[in-house]
């Protein structure tokens, strides 16, 4: 169904109808934009046009507001966990205005009874889902926990996995809590990197609260040093973690190529990017990831918009400022900055 063209001064049941079927293709639109939304979300197709995120790709390539990423997000992954629910929306059996609704309730052992529901009017769907939060003491307003997907391991990067038990009153305080984060922006969907910038904030207010620093205090080095141990004659970098030591993916390994301080035995210790060229070029960007729709504040390197293998210099128009998540997506896809293919628009200096 296709929406009426807007014709002005037609009798009042041609405006009616005209209305109605404007309505109803409008929620057919919306559900096949969920549905392909979700299908770059499931897919984490975001990454092939250069963008490290899903709400990174929302925000730059949709033009969607932050509360509408978010939301969007959430209709894509709750649909995603309901394959009744997902497949009764993409046969058409099921509208875009119900689905949102029971979707908010419904779990993989009630989704059929709901569908059932939501063969009833809207009305009455509205009032069941009301009924089914309050029963649950659920506030509408908190939302649902939304797990990221995980994250693209490369080929010779083996991942350390990392789990914890909750309570359910930590899960539910850490479910309010991130979607708390969530609606401020600008923090990542990925787990693991949620996690990283909670450790890093926690340190962060309490050398503060020890050094009694004023609030907004931009610390002039990396939250958290890392060392890494590369193999002269072949180039492989490893690191120690708790899971033992394990090799660096070639994208890790060019990022640390990019922005890093090198140890030499025996000889001097030096950095890929003169310390004052570097605080520089993170001050100009104003400690912000410089991908468009990102602006992350925390895990921030620096990167060679010329790669230093074609002759790219430490020059302050030849680096921009990038958090780690969107420095690893340029390495792995391995092409120049600004190039047809990129879709990693990052500004030229």
């Amino acid at each position: 169904m296709s929406a009426i063209s807007y014709v002005p001064d037609q009798p009042a049941a041609q405006v009616h109808a005209s209305l109605r079927n404007s309505l109803a293709a409008l929620d057919d639109a919306h559900k096949c934009a969920v549905l392909w939304f979700g299908e770059i979300m499931r897919r984490r197709l975001f990454r092939d046009t250069g963008h490290s995120s899903m709400n990174q790709y929302a925000i730059q390539e949709l033009g969607f507001s932050i509360s509408k990423a978010n939301d969007f997000i959430r209709l894509g992954r709750r649909l995603a966990k309901l394959p009744a629910v997902q497949e009764a929306v993409a046969s058409g059996d099921l509208g875009y205005t119900k689905a949102r609704e029971i979707i908010s309730v419904a779990t993989p052992e009630t989704q059929d009874t709901w569908l059932q529901v939501a063969k009833g009017t809207r009305k009455e769907v509205v009032r069941q889902v009301k009924k089914a939060k309050a029963a649950a003491k659920v506030d509408p307003g908190q939302g649902v926990l939304l797990p990221s997907s995980p994250p693209v391991v490369a080929p010779r990067e083996l991942p350390v996995r990392f789990q914890m038990d909750l309570t359910p009153e930590q899960e539910a305080r850490r479910s309010a809590l991130v979607e708390r984060l969530h609606k401020l922006g600008g923090v990542p969907n990925d787990r693991a990197e949620l996690m990283l910038e909670a450790l890093v904030a926690l340190v962060e207010t309490k050398e503060l609260q020890g050094q009694k620093s004023p609030r907004g205090h931009i610390p002039s080095r990396p939250p958290v040093q890392i060392h890494v141990h590369e193999n002269a004659a072949t180039g492989r970098m490893t690191v120690q973690t708790d899971a033992g030591e394990r090799e660096l993916s070639r994208a890790e390994a060019e990022r640390l190529h990019c922005d890093a301080a090198v140890c030499n035995h025996g000889g001097r210790n030096t950095t890929t990017i003169p310390p004052r060229v570097r605080r520089e070029v993170l001050a100009r960007d104003k400690h912000q990831c410089q991908a468009p729709g990102c602006g992350r504040t925390r895990f921030l390197e620096v990167h060679h918009i010329v790669v230093r293998q074609k002759g790219g210099a430490n020059h302050p128009e030849n680096l921009v400022t990038l958090c780690a998540s969107c420095h690893r997506l340029w390495h792995e896809r391995g092409k120049g900055v600004g190039g047809p293919e990129t879709g990693l628009a990052i500004p030229h200096r």
